[in-house]
């Protein structure tokens, strides 16, 4: 999933966090905006169910979406126009014109809350949820509980509980012009050219940063927020009592910067591409960084986050391919995403995503979605085609 900081042809970026937590407990009674704090589980009308409802969203080129029900294979469509982008439970349809930008919210209706020891899964209706609309360009930003839409003059804060409500909660622009702002544990975090300042609810500023050079993605796992740089990754988590803290975790010397961190939704590990040398495996919760090196440059990486500390990859020969901790190759596919790396504009839009037994990876120049068990091996379970996957993200 995934899964960071992309341009379109309206100059439109958007940072993605991959997370499967989207919805927090109830609304606070301040009529002032605010990010909410989770504090239970509620599946707002939403039906729980025994186990994750797994769907893919794909959109096509155009902004068409299709829903892909995973255990169905029943696909349902959502009409519409404008570059897609998310991660979790909701996407994002971005439209820009002369005068305006509006960024849809639609709602897979699909989604779990890890709650301690164990989770809860709901499944609701495929909605278009609501829209924001503000002036210029505008960065997309997906948080534990809330979205942000920076446009050029004003930040519009999306409650994932109340999406429908989006616009009621703007704030200002930050002061100190961020690439793009992420919210997380009821703060926002402002990610500028420099470094990643910790923000109130508000906007104001708490007096928590941290340098983070050129800041190109954003996650979100178990351990806090990551925020990719250029030197290594700036790290927030929150503290006994509300406070957050803020710390680098930088590179150890010798291979370059991943720009895209991906991972399982929460959960500790990330990876991301190292150059031409291999991937990095980021493990945040012991804040160390692993390289791993391999025999051909790679297209994608993503952590799966187990207790063996295991990360898939997209090769450049084409092949899908499932690393140990150490770096060894542990199995991989037959050569599966050829058509794609042949073109370099399909090259660019293909998708790793990780879930707990599979992984699914996109060939957009083929129409097709690989289904790929990473645990035992590395056995393709089944390939969906008849779609056009410009964008795709995993849900439930």
């Amino acid at each position: 999933m995934p899964r960071r900081l992309a341009a379109t042809t309206a100059l439109l970026t958007t940072a993605l966090l991959l997370t499967s937590c989207a919805v927090p407990g109830a609304p606070s009674e301040s009529p002032s905006p605010s990010i909410p704090a989770f504090d239970g589980v509620d599946g707002g009308g939403a039906a729980e169910v025994a186990a994750p409802a797994s769907a893919l969203l794909v959109a096509d080129d155009a902004g068409t979406i299709t829903i892909l029900d995973l255990a169905t294979e029943e696909r349902e469509q959502l009409d519409g126009d404008g570059a897609v982008f998310g991660t979790g439970r909701f996407g994002y349809r971005v439209e820009s014109d002369d005068t305006a930008t509006s960024v849809q919210i639609v709602d897979s209706g699909r989604w779990t809350v890890p709650h301690g020891d164990h989770s809860h899964s709901f499944r609701g209706e495929t909605r278009i949820a609501g829209s924001v609309a503000g002036a210029g360009d505008v960065r997309v930003t997906v948080g534990d509980h809330a979205t942000a839409a920076l446009f050029d003059d004003e930040l519009a804060l999306i409650d994932h509980e109340d999406a429908g409500q989006a616009d009621s909660v703007r704030i200002p622009v930050p002061s100190e012009a961020p690439e793009f702002v992420v919210p997380f544990a009821g703060h926002l975090l402002s990610a500028t050219a420099s470094t990643v300042d910790v923000l109130d609810d508000a906007g104001a500023a708490t007096g928590a940063s941290v340098p983070c050079a050129h800041p190109t993605d954003a996650d979100i796992t178990r351990v806090g927020a990551v925020i990719a740089c250029t030197d290594g990754v700036a790290l927030v988590t929150r503290e006994v009592g509300g406070a957050l803290s803020a710390e680098s975790i930088p590179y150890p010397g010798g291979a370059p910067a991943a720009h895209t961190l991906l991972g399982r939704a929460d959960r500790p590990d990330l990876a991301g591409v190292a150059g031409d040398r291999g991937a990095w495996l980021l493990d945040s919760r012991a804040r160390s960084w692993t390289l791993l090196p391999t025999d051909v440059p790679l297209v994608a990486a993503s952590a799966i986050g187990d207790d063996d500390g295991r990360t898939v990859v997209v090769a450049d020969d084409g092949t899908v391919r499932v690393l140990a901790a150490d770096g060894a190759e542990i199995a991989r596919t037959d050569p599966l995403v050829t058509a794609s790396l042949d073109d370099s504009a399909a090259r660019a839009r293909i998708t790793l995503l990780v879930g707990a037994a599979h992984a699914y990876v996109s060939d957009p120049a083929a129409g097709e979605i690989h289904e790929i068990d990473h645990r035992d091996g590395a056995l393709v379970t089944r390939t969906f085609a008849d779609l056009d996957p410009w964008h795709v993200q995993l849900v439930g």
